[in-house]
């Protein structure tokens, strides 16, 4: 369906790179490299590629850290992304790359300074009703996000930094939720929009190297962090990404 040049191939293969240190608990920093997939794609054969990509690293990120999940917010929150998913996919094609871009941007920078305030006045979110309605509306905004512009990840991470969750947790937590996502995406990726091709699927398998390369430096980067230190990574690195969106 789509062919791809010597410098297209190069950019994919950073963003793969990119992909597996996400994967590996650098959160958020693949959104440095998705605007330039995008821009030298296009759109819908920026998802197409990337997509699989995802889903290939999301393999490596749960089965490294599926011990630590918090099985309780997965359970109260999953409940969201079907409804965000099929509203990114109804509103698709009326919608233009740039206007949605700015509109997560805002979305992550808003939800971002309030995680920021409760790290430095170390609370927690402890009201569970909110807990809950809070949670749901991020996971319906990370399957629209995920959609739309490949770019759930962050938005998702906002609010499980809310939660206060220790750094494995945080990790193992927002890896499974993005895993639950992307698969729930294929299926319309495929039948409705058929953007994922068997030669796009190939494609991206083809850049596994690169995503191990990237989990494996990614791993060994995210043992240096303490908690608090984690979370501040993460919250600096996450406001740059949502920054990056504007331009």
């Amino acid at each position: 369906m789509f062919e791809l040049t010597l410098t297209q191939l190069i950019i994919l293969a950073v963003y793969s790179f990119s992909m597996g240190v996400e994967r590996s608990g650098i959160r958020s920093i693949n959104m440095i490299t998705i605007p330039t997939v995008f821009a030298s794609l296009g759109p819908m054969a920026a998802l197409g590629y990337t997509q699989p990509i995802v889903v290939i690293s999301n393999f490596f990120s749960v089965a490294r850290y599926w011990r630590v999940v918090d099985w309780h917010i997965i359970a109260r929150t999953w409940w969201g992304i079907p409804a965000g998913i099929l509203a990114g996919f109804a509103i698709g094609s009326n919608i233009s790359t740039h206007t949605f871009k700015i509109a997560v941007g805002i979305i992550l920078i808003t939800s971002l300074s309030f995680a920021f305030i409760n790290d430095i006045q170390k609370r927690k979110l402890n009201n569970h009703a909110l807990s809950v309605v809070l949670g749901l509306l991020f996971a319906a905004l990370t399957g629209l996000s995920s959609t739309l512009g490949a770019a759930g990840g962050p938005v998702i991470l906002s609010y499980m930094l809310l939660l206060n969750l220790p750094k494995e947790q945080l990790i193992g937590t927002s890896a499974f939720f993005c895993f639950l996502v992307d698969i729930m995406k294929l299926p319309l990726y495929i039948f409705l929009w058929h953007n994922i091709t068997v030669v796009t699927f190939l494609t991206s398998l083809l850049m596994t190297p690169a995503i191990i390369l990237g989990f494996i430096i990614g791993l060994r980067f995210v043992k240096k962090f303490s908690n608090r230190g984690y979370r501040l990574f993460i919250l600096a690195i996450s406001f740059v990404s949502a920054i990056r969106l504007f331009f």
